[in-house]
Formats: structure tokens, sequence, C-alpha cells
């Protein structure tokens, strides 16, 4: 369904960790626009997207339309759907993380940090400069997991999402090897 640098079929994730300690099958599958609707019900019900009444139907859209720049994948644990990743690339120097929705079961287990290790490894193979990623200012919770991999915060985007609420856009830079 893309054609993003990021998009290269089925991608294990190093999920040794998952789940406290118990190896698990976790990968990315590439999104097929048969199942975005779905999945985009699912993302809506949780926040920050519940708390800004974001609809369904366009996120469905977003997620089923193609877009040459942008690689989303639907994250698997042991064959059972467990969230979605949306990356672009390029954007100022660096992948932008669009989207990282992981549903509930799966939060609070390593796989945030899984994915985010991949992307890191990704930006690095391609040379990026930049890791990007948006979190809703009240969303205290995704600012904090960001903030402990290395993000800063870059700027606030009033109104990017919602009208009535803030996107902090956060920034890992230098993108460096982890020593």
């Amino acid at each position: 369904m893309t054609s993003s640098p990021f998009s290269t079929g089925c991608i294990e994730l190093d999920a040794s960790q998952l789940g406290g300690g118990r190896p698990a099958l976790a990968r990315l599958v590439p999104l097929e626009a048969s199942a975005a609707r779905g999945l985009a019900l699912s993302i809506v019900a949780m926040e920050p997207w519940s708390v800004m009444g974001y609809p369904a139907d366009a996120l469905g859209t977003f997620l089923a339309t193609p877009d040459g720049g942008v690689s989303r994948s639907v994250v698997e644990v042991q064959g059972v759907a467990a969230g979605v990743v949306s990356v672009r690339y390029p954007w100022l120097k660096g992948p932008y993380l669009e989207l990282l929705a992981l549903f509930p079961p799966f939060q609070n287990q390593g796989l945030g940090t899984a994915l985010l290790a991949w992307l890191e490894g990704e930006a690095l193979a391609r040379g990026a400069r930049n890791l990007w990623v948006c979190a809703s200012a009240f969303n205290a919770a995704a600012l904090r997991f960001y903030e402990r991999h290395g993000f800063k915060r870059a700027a606030v985007l009033p109104g990017l999402v919602a009208d009535g609420y803030d996107e902090i856009l956060l920034r890992k830079f230098p993108l460096e090897p982890s020593a």
C-alpha cells in the first residue's frame, strides 16, 4: 500500500523483553486498506483521540489513503493486532513518527520501546539527522515516554489535530548510535 523507504514488508521487532521478559513474536506488517476502518475504530476509542473526539471515518481514510512518503504498518504480537504505526520519511532530515497507537492490552510492556529502537536503527541506516514525533499536550504519559527515550520538546503547535488542543513537537537530535 505504501512505498516509503520504511516499507519493507514484514519487519521483526526485538521484543525480547515484551510482557515482563517473556519472548514474544512482535512484528510490523504492512497495513492493508481493508483493515483501516476497524483499526481506526479501535484507535479513536483510546486517549488522546477520544478526548479530542477525533472521527473514526477521518482516521480510517487517513490510514487507507496511499501516500508515497509514508509507511503504515499494523503492529502484531503473536499474530494479534496490537496497534498501528505510521512513519513519514523524509521529513526535516529524518523520519516523523506521525502515528503510534498501541491498544491498551499492549501498552506498558516494552513494545513502544522496541518500536522506537527499530525506528532509530532505520533512521541511522539512512543517515538521518533527526527523529520527530508529536504528542498532545494533555497526554502526559506519551510526553514522558518520548522524553525518556531522548526526545526534547521543540515546539507547541496549537490546533494541529483539533481546535482547542495543542500538540507538542518533539525531536531527537542529534541522532547518534547508542553507546
